[in-house]
């Protein structure tokens, strides 16, 4: 079977970057033979890039993320690693044994609605709608979980018959318990004194962090010595700002912790450090946070809502994202009983290890075994 797996190299998109990656690094220890190919350019396309750079517009990072050109073979089975690439169908109608790795269509979904669209510009909005238009082109469809593929057969009329569930797995060597030493704890200033929740992730809107540091205030009118850690580069610069100016207004500056960008091996050793990981997000393609943070045996809470029940199971709490008060309660609940806190813990290490990538590689490779066969 001739593979071709076509990965983009993305600046902003980590999650997906890391997907195309373990990907890789599983089908390679499989034993699996497979060819790499990125989107090119078509030469008027490169002209312009070459033109439109001098004025700060990167054409070729945009068209990186929505290819108009995957120089692939016509008899291989082509592996679109995300939802993106799906816009190849507009110059390249006559793609076929392509499947299509869909991680996440909420952007598409919430196009007109002014508080969570976070289109760029004209461009990114319209060619992310003929992307999400194209999906159902492709020969076989990987969700990254049930709730994705609720969404594409209900959204984008994608037949079922073409989509597959392959949820994420987890590289256990790296996301693991850790030992929190005085050193680590001293270089992200980190007082032994104090408690702390931690979330992972981006001020995207529907990360929820408004609600979230709402949440957080009346926690610390019953718990003073708890502090919030928010680690992720800042990435939506307006909600970031909006964010600090909340936690201004709220008179939480010295009880924010903010972390731009650690080594993984920090990452590790803060899920580690935590005495309670939130993610109160509204909408998630899987949500891998909660579940790294269930490997580095963190107690998790999290919202009851799209894909992170599947995640999560029985080994976290769930709450309602829009009920603040309940998330108050949630985090109150679990700093003070050691008893449940520790149960979260046990459980979440025992549902953290259900996700592996060899099992995301094997149910991968019969998708492609399906596709090699039509």
């Amino acid at each position: 079977m001739n593979i071709e797996l076509v990965v983009s190299r993305y600046k902003r998109m980590i999650g997906l970057a890391r997907y195309a990656s373990e990907l890789q690094k599983y089908l390679s220890k499989a034993g699996v033979s497979y060819s790499l190919v990125s989107p090119g350019l078509t030469p008027l396309l490169k002209a312009g890039h070459s033109v439109l750079s001098r004025f700060g517009y990167d054409v070729r990072e945009f068209f990186n993320t929505y290819p108009a050109s995957i120089p692939c073979s016509e008899d291989s089975v082509k592996h679109f690693t995300s939802q993106m690439m799906a816009s190849s169908y507009l110059f390249q109608p006559g793609l076929r044994k392509v499947v299509i790795t869909v991680h996440d269509i909420v952007p598409y979904l919430m196009r007109d609605d002014p508080l969570q669209n976070v289109y760029r510009h004209f461009y990114d909005r319209w060619f992310d709608s003929r992307a999400m238009q194209n999906i159902q082109r492709a020969d076989r469809i990987i969700a990254i979980s049930a709730c994705t593929a609720g969404l594409l057969k209900e959204n984008l009329s994608c037949r079922e018959d073409k989509i597959r569930v392959v949820l994420y797995g987890l590289d256990h060597e790296l996301f693991r318990p850790k030992p929190v030493t005085p050193e680590f704890r001293a270089r992200y200033g980190l007082d032994p004194r104090f408690r702390y929740l931690l979330y992972v992730g981006s001020e995207n809107p529907r990360k929820n962090l408004p609600r979230l540091i709402k949440a957080f205030s009346k926690v610390r009118c019953q718990a003073p010595d708890v502090r919030l850690v928010k680690v992720g580069t800042p990435e939506y610069l307006t909600h970031y700002e909006f964010l600090k100016s909340q936690i201004n207004s709220a008179g939480l500056d010295d009880d924010v912790v903010f972390i731009s960008h650690p080594p993984q091996e920090d990452l590790i050793t803060l899920y580690s450090a935590a005495d309670v990981f939130v993610f109160p997000s509204l909408y998630e393609g899987f949500g891998m946070p909660p579940l790294e943070a269930m490997a580095c045996g963190a107690a998790v809470i999290c919202s009851n809502a799209s894909s992170l029940p599947e995640v999560v199971g029985d080994a976290a709490l769930k709450v309602d994202p829009y009920d603040v008060d309940a998330w108050a309660e949630a985090i109150i609940s679990v700093l003070g009983n050691d008893r449940l806190r520790q149960e979260l813990k046990t459980r979440g290490l025992a549902q953290a290890a259900q996700f592996t990538w060899e099992s995301t590689v094997e149910k991968t490779l019969a998708v492609y075994r399906e596709v090699e066969a039509l």
